[in-house]
C-alpha cells in the first residue's frame, strides 16, 4: 500500500509535546499574578476596617491602625 502513498495508522511514532517558550512565559505570568494577589491581600488587610481586605470604610471616615510618623 505504501507505493500508492497510503500509510498505516499508527505507523509513525509521534513526538510528545514539550514545554516551549510560551508555556514558560504563561507559568511565569501566573506566578506573578499569584504573588501580586498575595501582596495586595496583605496590604488590604493592613488598611481595611477590622483587618478585612474586602470591607469598605464608611464615607468620610477613614481610620488607619498606625498613622505614618513624622
Amino acid at each position: 500500500m505504501n507505493q500508492f502513498g497510503m500509510q498505516m495508522p499508527g505507523g509513525r511514532a509521534r513526538r510528545a509535546a514539550g514545554v516551549d517558550v510560551y508555556t514558560g512565559l504563561l507559568f511565569l505570568a501566573v506566578a506573578a499574578l499569584i504573588l501580586a494577589t498575595a501582596v495586595l491581600w496583605m496590604q488590604g488587610s493592613k488598611i481595611g476596617p477590622k483587618g478585612s481586605p474586602f470591607a469598605v470604610h464608611e464615607g468620610g471616615k477613614i481610620d488607619l491602625k498606625d498613622p505614618p510618623r513624622r
